[in-house]
């Protein structure tokens, strides 16, 4: 008798049990996936997948089964894809590194080496924060008005003129510099004149500083007009810096 009654018990566990399994599965359609049931938590903490998540019912003791939930796991990769947005103010820190923007550079322009374009790089992150400009900003700026350093406008290589300055039109080759640093100091500092009315923290290179109106530029909005007079000029820049952003992920 007693035999019985523990072979009765027996059963009852193990069908409660399977109508737990049925439930807990049931329920999980759609929001988890079911993982490894019979795997002990130590088991499961060797696991090299950050996305398994241990969840325990608020009602009812499942500890023996572990889920995923597959949802969180979305959600989760989205946040981390999320971009976040370039800034358009002149006057603030860019983000890229100067790796990031050489490669950048060169999925466009395969021509470069990858050394120039590092070189050019570090020297625009160099001076723009040496006087508080947006490097994000004047590296895409450069992109766009060299033809990812292909010159094939007005301007030539060896004039180390990255932004157009002294260009109006009618052939005007615009101004030269002795060398890449020298003309990239002088574009800094031409949207620093337009972006902030600060004194300049290196000596003045930018022979056509005095004709900005100091301060009446602060955002990249801003620039079509004045720099350029493309009415899609900022929205140019603007395109190629969400490319940037999105390059860097």
């Amino acid at each position: 008798m007693v035999k019985y009654l523990v072979n009765y018990a027996n059963r009852l566990i193990f069908k409660k049990k399977l109508f737990l399994t049925f439930l807990l599965v049931l329920f999980s359609i759609g929001s988890y996936t079911y993982s490894e049931i019979t795997t002990t938590p130590h088991q499961v903490k060797k696991s090299d997948n950050e996305n398994i998540v241990f969840l325990k019912s608020l009602n009812h003791d499942f500890s023996i089964y572990y889920l995923s939930p597959t949802s969180y796991i979305k959600k989760r990769n989205e946040v981390s894809n999320t971009l976040k947005m370039p800034p358009e103010e002149i006057m603030s820190k860019g983000n890229i590194v100067p790796s990031t923007l050489a490669s950048f550079l060169r999925s466009s322009n395969k021509n470069i080496e990858f050394k120039y374009a590092q070189t050019l790089a570090t020297i625009y992150i160099e001076e723009a924060n040496h006087e508080g400009v947006n490097t994000d900003i004047a590296f895409t700026q450069m992109c766009l008005e060299t033809g990812f350093l292909r010159f094939d406008g007005t301007v030539d290589e060896h004039q180390n003129n990255f932004c157009g300055l002294g260009v109006t039109g009618n052939g005007v080759k615009g101004l030269s510099f002795t060398d890449p640093r020298q003309g990239v100091r002088a574009h800094i500092q031409h949207l620093k004149a337009y972006a902030s009315t600060q004194d300049l923290n290196n000596t003045l290179v930018d022979s056509r500083f005095k004709f900005v109106k100091r301060g009446s530029v602060t955002h990249l909005s801003g620039l079509t007009g004045k720099w350029a007079t493309d009415s899609n000029y900022d929205k140019k820049i603007r395109n190629l810096l969400e490319r940037l952003y999105r390059f860097s992920q």
